[in-house]
């Protein structure tokens, strides 16, 4: 017979559950102990407000992030920057092969400031009261619900919450909960690592006031000091580059002018069935089982009116909050799922599970890092907000590694490599706002900077939407090439949906790119065109300088990835002309521009080269695999039309290793994937899910956090995004229109080019095309394809068992699997018998 002490356990389990739903292990992230630091709390989201809930015992912490508050201002980091000036002298030295001498120019005159920092907003502290030792602890995130819920037990009682963020009502929901009346007293709380002041609203509410740094250098000042740079930084340093007093890494309101965002946390008591009251910077709730906090967010950049948001959400009660938090997300969230079947690991902690992973076959964790970067990319990107950054919506450092802002050579594309096939299209739209409003500040940089026309963007940007050079040296910072990248996810919104309002929207954009490009290139020596001076992000090469000596540089004229995104902006800106009708004389230029690019070129070691000489990496085994771009994320080389620059690439993969950084790997994973090498793509796959935590508190390592979220190391989301990624490139594979050939080879001339579109084919879907043997049975269903279809997929024993594809209105394709190829008309139902005649 259950002792009482086991019906009440089971009984605040059930409790403690929206009726009818109960957590599924393979959407369960879930430990056994409270988080011990930042990296192993959970994160909620509802995209413009963001928490990491840590799911303490005696305290519970929710640390908080509005996604608008970054340091400075714009126009912050705008400065006199002018290519013109030296552009003859630093071409001249290229061509001489005097690489490091051009760097060194480069870095002194073309590079500008360290951008700004985005900003963590505060805490919201909740003191549970009470003694005794906390038995049955466990927290966990169910990303079926998005709720973060946490459990223990002190004596006969069972104590209890839940956390979650609410897109329609803009609110962070905390729900604390106690099985015995009376036994629940909490003291809530507001704090800020900015200076703030914190005042009660009546006897139910807090509100946190406080202000962002107006400036925030990343850089220690004697960095800046030794480079002779203090005429970029005038806030820390006078004319004569001596300090100014006060001069720090940090400057508040005041000490930065009247820059710094303002903002607000609200902290509101919902309900609670004791007594409460608050006390100066306190909310008090006593001798209740039950209350319930909400948490708003307001800043003077969104300028959003919190009192009337708190106000709507302060008239639900937490059944309707919940009911329709639950409507919005699962709208998104469960349109696609995919599963590899369940395993004995699912029942283990999931630090426990990861720590374990190499030791045995676990593919449910696949598909869990699946879930949860969907459940990350709903829960930090949603029509209106900010684009996800470095660290998604997540940061609690005032200084956070690589200032938690957009890395635009990978990063910020990588992050939303999933919205597309993952389904979730709409949770891209604040990438593609950032891209049409940074194409603005980027078309002023292209004039003051360059003299050119179009528009142009660089390594990073900010809120700010900063379009100049960032700080450091020539390499990373000096790459003109981020809008060519940037325009392939304006592209793709289009191959995916195929709504010719949204590319009549996008195309000035994208013309606007290629404008800059077609005058920023010029032409060679051999009648080729080449990017004047450029760096493969963000490698380096060794090089024998005039002296017979090795010297290294990263700047060079036309490194391989500034050809391959050349030639993908201007093909994909001619189909987007063609389809629309427009801009005929435009196509022809942009053909014959793209038909005299440098070509590619294959290395002593069969690899494709990175730059156009075969240079010696400094650093074989480099993180970045960037001259693969024709391969992923660019539709350019696929093994069954280009098989000679596949096996270049596969080369170029197996000199570069399988290590590097947590993004790193899952890039790798994509790549493999579109080589169609499942087993190589899995071992990608498990060294991403090694361990980063290789101590208590320390996490040094590429891989995942205990929280499953991704290390660089430290923690960066992209890596989860790549991953999942990765794993859905192994299951499908799409084309709108099959691939242009490549640049003729280096010994040949440029061809000429007529201007006409290439014929626009049917487009291609390949089923399971790098279906490893660890995933011998499985479903993937709501998956979407270019084209304008959704897709779902059963396999058993590795061969398919049934697809299904359908689009919004009856359209041909071509489908693909093991070789064979179909065109179907859909609505259709394939099997692997429908293969075997074709």
């Amino acid at each position: 017979m259950s002792s009482r002490r086991e019906f009440l356990l089971t009984a605040a389990a059930g409790f403690a559950q929206p009726v009818g739903l109960r957590p599924d292990p393979a959407f369960r992230l879930w430990f056994d102990e409270p988080a011990a630091d930042w990296n192993e709390a959970l994160p909620i989201g509802n995209g413009r407000l963001g928490a990491m809930v840590f799911g303490g015992v005696e305290q519970e912490v929710l640390q908080i992030n509005d996604d608008t508050l970054v340091s400075g201002a714009p126009g912050i980091d705008d400065l006199p920057l002018d290519v013109t000036r030296r552009f003859d002298e630093v071409v001249a030295l290229l061509k001489q092969r005097r690489f490091a001498e051009a760097s060194e120019i480069i870095t002194r005159n073309w590079t500008g400031r360290s951008w700004q920092c985005y900003q963590p907003a505060g805490d919201a502290l909740f003191t549970v009261l009470g003694a005794g030792e906390a038995l049955r602890y466990q927290r966990q995130l169910d990303l079926n619900t998005a709720v973060v819920r946490a459990s223990y037990q002190r004596g006969e009682t069972i104590f209890t919450r839940e956390c979650f963020a609410s897109s329609p009502h803009k609110v962070l929901v905390v729900r604390f909960q106690a099985s015995s009346f009376g036994s629940l007293s909490i003291r809530a709380s507001l704090r800020s690592p900015h200076p703030a002041l914190v005042e009660p609203l009546g006897r139910s509410a807090l509100r946190l006031r406080g202000r962002v740094p107006g400036f925030v250098l990343r850089r220690a000042l004697e960095w800046v000091e030794k480079r002779g740079e203090q005429w970029k930084y005038p806030e820390l340093w006078h004319a004569d580059g001596s300090r100014r007093p006060g001069a720090a890494q940090v400057l508040y309101s005041g000490e930065a002018g009247s820059r710094g965002a303002r903002f607000e946390l609200r902290l509101a008591l919902l309900f609670h069935n004791g007594m409460a009251g608050a006390d100066r910077d306190t909310l008090a709730v006593d001798g209740a089982s039950e209350a319930i906090f909400l948490i708003g967010s307001s800043s003077s950049v969104r300028n959003n009116d919190l009192d009337a948001e708190m106000r709507t959400a302060l008239h639900c009660s937490y059944d309707t909050l919940l009911r329709r938090h639950l409507e919005d997300y699962q709208r998104l969230f469960r349109r696609c799922t995919v599963s590899f079947g369940a395993t004995a690991q699912s029942a283990l902690p999931t630090d426990e599970r990861i720590e374990q992973f190499a030791s045995g076959s676990d593919p449910a964790l696949a598909a869990l890092y699946v879930h949860y970067a969907r459940y990350l990319m709903i829960s930090g990107s949603r029509p209106g907000s900010e684009p996800l950054n470095l660290q998604g919506i997540w940061n609690a450092e005032i200084i956070p590694p690589w200032a938690s802002g957009y890395t635009l050579n990978i990063n910020t594309e990588m992050n939303y490599w999933p919205a597309t096939v993952g389904n979730l299209l709409e949770c891209a739209e604040p990438l593609l706002r950032m891209v049409r409003e940074l194409s603005a500040s980027g078309a002023r940089t292209a004039r003051s900077m360059y003299s050119r026309p179009g528009w142009v963007a660089h390594h990073n940007t900010t809120l700010w939407r900063g379009a100049y050079p960032v700080d450091n040296d020539a390499m990373p910072s000096f790459w003109p090439m981020a809008a060519p990248w940037l325009c392939r996810h304006l592209w793709e919104q289009f191959e995916f949906t195929q709504d010719r309002q949204l590319l009549a929207e996008i195309y000035p954009v994208m013309k606007g790119a290629a404008e800059f490009l077609l005058a920023w290139l010029m032409e060679n020596e051999d009648g080729f065109l080449v990017t004047p001076a450029g760096n493969s992000p963000e490698n380096l090469f060794v090089y024998v300088g005039q002296d017979g000596r090795k010297r290294t540089s990263g700047i060079c004229m036309a490194p391989t990835m500034d050809i391959a995104l050349a030639r993908d902006l201007f093909a994909n800106c001619i189909a987007a002309a063609s389809i629309l009708s427009v801009d005929e004389d435009f196509r022809a230029r942009l053909a014959a521009a793209r038909a005299r690019l440098l070509p590619y070129r294959i290395g002593s070691r069969g690899q494709v080269q990175e730059w156009p000489e075969d240079f010696e990496e400094r650093d074989p085994r480099h993180r970045h695999i960037s001259h693969l771009y024709p391969l992923h994320p660019g539709m350019e080389w696929t093994p069954e039309e280009t098989p000679d620059w596949c096996a270049a690439a596969r080369r170029s993969l197996e000199l570069r290793g399988d290590g590097g950084a947590g993004w790193s790997r899952a890039w790798k994973i994509c790549l493999w994937a579109r080589l169609h090498d499942g087993e190589r793509a899995y071992q990608l796959l498990s060294r991403l899910f090694e361990p980063a935590r290789n101590a208590p508190g320390q996490y040094r390592r590429g891989g995942v956090m205990p929280n499953l979220l991704c290390s660089h190391p430290p923690f960066q989301i992209d890596g989860n995004f790549g991953g999942a990624a990765g794993i859905l490139e192994m299951l499908i594979q799409s084309r709108a229109r099959d691939g242009e050939a490549p640049a003729p080879l280096a010994s040949q001339r440029p061809p000429a080019a007529t201007g006409q579109p290439s014929p626009q084919p049917m487009p291609l879907i390949h089923l399971l095309p790098a279906l490893p043997s660890a995933w011998p049975s499985g479903e993937a269903r709501g998956l979407l394809a270019r084209g304008g279809f959704e897709v779902d997929i059963v396999w058993r024993d590795g061969r398919l068992a049934e697809a299904r594809i359908r689009s919004s209105s009856p359209r041909a394709c071509r489908v693909r699997y093991r070789g064979r190829t179909l065109i179907v008309q859909t609505p259709v139902s394939l099997r692997e018998s429908s293969f075997s005649a074709a």
